[in-house]
């Protein structure tokens, strides 16, 4: 494709290649009414004519082709791969033509491409109609959005003169920041200010000779930034230029009223813009051709976005009027109604998935963008918002009209609120890590505050003076950031030795947690071993117990048998004693004497029998009584157990006591080393942030001197 725009072009004849004139390829290059209206009128023209118009396209004449349909122009002289027309015929895109049939032969489609390629000519010998190529590739990978490759882009030697300075600061209309650089881009009277947001310094200034700024984007990888605007009623206009170099690359819209609202694509192909004139405008950024244009809006175009996966665009207006576009084509995709007040800004989340919406009516309203509904709204500034931004992770910062600059949850709660400026608080954005707010308001005063704490941490100035000015200022400003590193400097020593009392301090207190710990385990120690033992002691007492109640029924079955044989014995005795009675009282007769033998023989047997029982009988008694006694020890030994535990662990409090006051000292010790530590790091970070200050103003007075040089020698 490249060799037809080219003024010559080489073919090899007889072994040498010698040059072709563009009109010589341009010849044999296919041309539409040899060539590709054959194709289109076998394959496309039964649909795509004057009668049906298929999709508003017609491709049986070479004017309405090239007009193209309802979603606009389908050829791109040079590009095939960017031509509707092929895509679609080439079944690389939907809808696949023609419709409900299979593609078409190859070789027509070759010749449909190559005569996309060589310039869409309408016939033998007519002009190529390829375009030039721009000055930058807006064609970009989706994918590639993001972070870039390599370092993130910076002004490099850009000028810092200011194309206008005032008597006074003026409102900030505009405000911008680079997704992946320290960059901020402020807007001034016909000039955009590019500060590095770490040393707060001036590194270019770009001007804007069409008027005021309403609008700066940076697109997606910061490579980029876009501005706005014009004079009110008479011109407007929008321009792209290249942050590293400075260079405009390229203008659209010509607008006869200001832009108020504008964004470029991500893929850098489209840019956006809207104002006074309530029509949402597209053109396309390499040749700047309006590529289509919504007219919906009933009042002023005031806001306007696209999505960062590019698919769709949205744009608000002064009567809070808020819609959604498909972004190739116009279509409409929502009209989200809410909103009671103009629309002041938008901003789309970096998954695409939520937009957000602030208007004067005060409010933030958050959209999702599956169904298009409300997801969140909350009151934010009353009296009016002006800008709202989301961060990378989802947070929100807005400003307002109460003067405040607040940052939000993605569920309306506020994270923190920025001291109040001293008027109308007009424009915020996240620095490139989120952790920084870039504010500005009506009165020309632009703040960077860090954002957890809220503490302001800077400024810049909408008003730069010039180069000899700021020059003649530096070796002042040089000296005292000198005097600052040696004062900084100097504090380190002191707080250094702060620290080393701190550790002995704690050294002490962990030698006294140590001490106490030591007692407080002893008197552990001794609590677990009488745990310990008073199950043992219930153990045996419970074993007595057994014991005792056995024993004590073995003395009470003794006592039983011994009193029966007693009882026995008494019996035996006296009817010994009567039957010798009986004997003396008798005749004497043998019978009578042989009751009375028997009757002292079993008397003589019981004696005998309870004399050999009675050891045992009164070892069984006396044993009941010694196992009553060792209950009575055993009881005693676990109530003692028992009032132990107790005491023991009261006795604890002390050690314990004496534990918890040494770790309290030991941790007051150690807030208080860390405390020492972290106003030595403070101090050293101070000592070479001065040093880098320092650096940083010499190199700066070195730069400012050639620039001075510079201007001399241009006039």
């Amino acid at each position: 494709m490249l060799a037809r725009v080219i003024a010559y072009s080489c073919v090899m004849i007889g072994g040498v290649f010698a040059p072709v004139s563009l009109a010589q390829e341009a010849a044999k290059a296919p041309n539409y009414k040899d060539d590709v209206l054959p194709v289109f009128n076998a394959r496309c023209n039964s649909c795509h004519n004057p009668d049906k118009k298929k999709g508003g396209l017609v491709l049986d004449n070479y004017a309405g082709m090239m007009q193209g349909g309802s979603s606009g122009k389908v050829i791109e002289p040079g590009d095939a791969d960017n031509s509707r027309l092929y895509l679609l015929t080439a079944h690389e895109e939907k809808p696949e033509m023609p419709p409900s049939s299979p593609k078409i032969a190859d070789e027509e489609l070759a010749v449909i491409r190559k005569w996309i390629e060589g310039g869409a000519l309408e016939m033998s010998g007519s002009t190529t109609m390829v375009k030039a190529k721009p000055k930058v590739e807006f064609k970009l990978d989706p994918s590639s959005i993001g972070k870039p490759q390599g370092e993130p882009a910076m002004p490099q030697s850009l000028p810092t003169e200011p194309v206008v300075i005032s008597p006074r600061p003026n409102a900030i209309t505009a405000l911008a920041h680079s997704p992946w650089a320290p960059l901020a881009a402020v807007a001034g009277h016909k000039q955009v200010l590019l500060y590095n947001t770490q040393s707060q310094q001036l590194i270019g200034v770009l001007p804007f000779a069409e008027g005021i700024i309403e609008v700066l984007k940076f697109t997606l990888d910061g490579d980029l930034l876009l501005a706005g605007g014009g004079r009110g009623g008479q011109s407007g206009r929008v321009v792209v230029w290249d942050v590293k170099t400075g260079e405009r690359l390229f203008e659209v819209g010509k607008e006869y009223d200001t832009v108020l609202a504008a964004d470029i694509s991500p893929d850098r192909s489209m840019v956006a813009l809207g104002g006074p004139s309530k029509v949402l405008r597209v053109y396309n950024s390499s040749d700047g051709e309006l590529v289509y244009e919504c007219k919906k809006h009933t009042e002023w175009v005031t806001a306007v976005g696209f999505s960062p996966d590019g698919v769709l665009l949205a744009s608000g207006d002064r009567n809070g009027g808020l819609l959604v576009w498909e972004a190739p084509t116009g279509r409409e995709f929502y009209d989200l109604r809410n909103h009671t007040a103009m629309i002041s800004d938008l901003s789309w989340r970096l998954d695409s998935n939520l937009l957000a919406s602030g208007s004067e009516d005060g409010s933030i309203r958050l959209w999702e963008m599956e169904k298009g509904t409300q997801a969140k709204t909350w009151a934010a500034h009353p009296g009016g918002l002006e800008s709202v931004k989301f961060a990378k992770d989802g947070r929100l910062v807005s400003t307002g009209r109460d003067r405040l600059t607040k940052v939000w949850d993605q569920n309306g709660a506020e994270k923190k609120k920025l001291e109040p400026f001293p008027d109308v608080a007009t424009r915020a954005v996240f620095n490139q890590d989120d952790t920084m707010v870039v504010s500005g308001d009506y009165s020309g005063e632009v703040r960077i505050h860090e954002v957890n704490e809220g503490k302001r941490i800077g400024a810049l100035s909408a008003n730069p003076l010039p180069v000899a000015t700021r020059l003649e200022q530096l070796p002042a400003t040089l000296a005292q950031a000198r005097t600052d590193a040696e004062k900084a400097a100097m504090s380190i020593a002191p707080l250094q030795e702060q620290v080393k009392a701190q550790q002995a301090a704690v050294a002490k207190a962990q030698e006294g947690v140590e001490a106490a710990n030591k007692v407080a385990a002893e008197a552990q120690a001794a609590v677990t071993a009488a745990e310990a033992l008073l199950p043992q002691k219930v153990a045996a007492e419970q074993e007595a117990a057994k014991l005792a109640t056995t024993a004590e029924e073995t003395r009470v079955k003794t006592v039983q048998v011994r009193e029966k044989a007693f009882q026995e014995l008494k019996a035996k005795t006296e009817a010994a004693t009567k039957a010798a009675e009986a004997f003396a009282a008798s005749k004497k007769t043998d019978a009578d004497k042989n009751t009375a033998t028997q009757a002292a023989t079993a008397r003589d047997t019981a004696i005998r029998e309870l004399d050999a029982a009675l050891p045992g009988w009164n070892a069984a008694i006396e044993a009941s009584g010694t196992a009553r006694l060792a209950l009575e020890q055993a009881t005693s030994a676990r109530l003692l157990v028992e009032a132990k535990v107790p005491a023991l662990k009261l006795a604890m409090a002390g050690p314990q006591g004496a534990v918890d006051g040494a770790k309290a000292a030991i941790t007051a010790a150690q807030a208080a080393q860390q405390a020492a530590e972290k106003a030595v790091a403070t101090a050293t970070a101070g000592a070479e942030a001065a040093k880098v200050r320092i650096t940083t103003l010499e190199a700066e007075i070195e730069r400012l001197k050639a620039e001075k040089d510079r201007l001399s020698a241009a006039k």
